[in-house]
């Protein structure tokens, strides 16, 4: 009774705060969210299938990462990949993750990864990429929440809940790293997605 009405309560959405944005900035509360989240993807994971799967599992894996858990955020990526069909995708999904993951020189690890890419076939991520170092600050990545999280009775929807997620990831991991992905990108010939 009590996991139908745990998996009833994530079906309804996960718990946010009234002022979603803090989600993004401040830790305390981010670690209650996370905490929920998780526990919500962990249990619908084994039922999810095609996009869903890949999307819950991309959302572990980023959350595996704030934790600093980053073999394990690696694992959920390589599970994606191997479900997945389109190459670029492939390519692409969790690319900051398997960077951060190397640990060491940022630049060093971002040049590894580089190196790894049909660059052609996924230049327009890596130009999504750029831009978002450009323009990512943390007032932006929460105003980005704010303004696109639709809370409705204290919960929001699993694709809100992964946006907010992905906030947090940017602030605590691109944010500090966008002028070395910025150079690092612009060296390879990328250009922003403007």
């Amino acid at each position: 009774m009590i996991v139908v009405l745990a998996a009833c309560a994530h079906a309804a959405g996960y718990r946010v705060p009234a002022d979603v944005g803090v989600l993004v900035s401040d830790p305390p509360a981010f670690a209650a969210f996370e905490a929920d989240l998780r526990a919500g993807v962990e249990r619908e994971l084994p039922a999810s299938t095609g996009e869903a799967k890949k999307d819950r599992l991309f959302t572990l894996a980023l959350l595996d990462a704030l934790d600093g858990h980053w073999p394990a955020a690696v694992a959920r990526l390589d599970q994606i990949a191997a479900l997945e069909s389109s190459p670029a995708a492939r390519a692409m999904r969790g690319l900051t993750i398997r960077i951060f993951a190397e640990g060491g020189d940022l630049r060093q690890a971002m040049e590894h990864q580089l190196a790894q890419l049909p660059i052609e076939l996924v230049r327009d991520q890596l130009a999504m990429l750029r831009t978002m170092a450009q323009v990512f600050t943390p007032a932006v990545c929460r105003q980005l929440v704010v303004e696109n999280v639709k809370a409705r009775g204290g919960r929001v929807s699993f694709d809100d809940a992964q946006a907010i997620a992905f906030q947090r990831y940017a602030v605590v991991y691109l944010v500090p790293a966008a002028a070395t992905i910025d150079k690092t990108l612009a060296e390879h010939g990328i250009e922003s997605a403007h």
